[in-house]
């Protein structure tokens, strides 16, 4: 690691471990204070775009931030790099994630009220991060892979500064809409398959179904918002800010009177 960033936090136990990086726990050696640093070996990476990406990521990941003006995303709080390796210092996230709680739930829906103070969060970060020119492309309620790909290209990388065109911005709301479904549904995903390959395809030849044994308790607001965050038209599929002034979204899962948007 580096000899700079050794010298400013104490490296403690590794917390995650992926194809070309690691994750330990760290600590500021002035403050004490608890973080978590990303690594990542560049010279293992495939080809030439995943190195720049590789190079890239910390970068958007301090541009979606917003100079901590965005609360849903984790800050960046340094970036060091010596040879290969680029090593990012980031708020240190503690608890289960969505996936654990739903797991824990064993099968039972999360009620409407705190499915839509989740997503209405999710879109919020979101919403920062596409008016910061930053699309997430990897929105899923852990952290392996457990949500499917709208129509267009399948992601590469872990963010990309939108470029217009059908893998823009509203990809992220797709994701976020697979999201929703399976907290209310109570861990099903709309779209299944046994490999990648056959849930895309399954994406592409299907339409979005609520299954009675599933969704007999939903309101007919949650459905329509999952609709319209999973259309296949990504010119009719809503924004992230289109998702917190939808109805449901506005009376908080309909614990309150909804303001119609004007």
């Amino acid at each position: 690691m580096s000899e700079q960033l050794k010298r400013d936090y104490e490296i403690g136990e590794e917390i995650g471990r992926g194809r070309f990086g690691v994750v330990h726990r760290c600590a500021s050696r002035a403050t004490g204070e608890a973080f978590a640093v990303k690594s990542v070996d560049r010279s293992a990476l495939a080809d030439d775009l995943d190195r720049a990406l590789a190079e890239l990521e910390p970068k958007l990941a301090r541009l979606a931030c917003a100079g901590g003006e965005n609360p849903g995303v984790v800050q960046v709080r340094a970036v060091y790099e010596d040879g290969a390796w680029t090593h990012t210092v980031m708020d240190l996230c503690t608890g289960p994630d969505l996936l654990d709680w739903l797991r824990l739930r064993r099968g039972a829906p999360v009620p409407e009220p705190d499915a839509a103070r989740v997503v209405a969060q999710l879109a919020e970060a979101l919403a920062g991060c596409h008016r910061a020119g930053v699309v997430h492309r990897d929105v899923k309620p852990t952290t392996s892979s457990s949500t499917s790909t709208p129509p267009g290209r399948r992601p590469r990388g872990c963010g990309s500064r939108t470029s217009g065109g059908e893998y823009g911005e509203k990809v992220d709301v797709w994701s976020a809409g697979v999201v929703l479904y399976a907290l209310l549904s109570g861990g099903a995903l709309p779209f299944g398959g046994e490999t990648p390959a056959e849930v895309f395809a399954a994406v592409l030849r299907g339409t979005l179904r609520f299954p009675p044994a599933l969704f007999a308790g939903i309101s007919p607001a949650a459905k329509d918002l999952m609709r319209r965050m999973m259309c296949r038209d990504v010119s009719r599929r809503f924004s992230a800010e289109q998702v917190l002034r939808h109805p449901w979204i506005q009376s908080g899962g309909g614990t309150r009177e909804a303001v119609q948007p004007t």
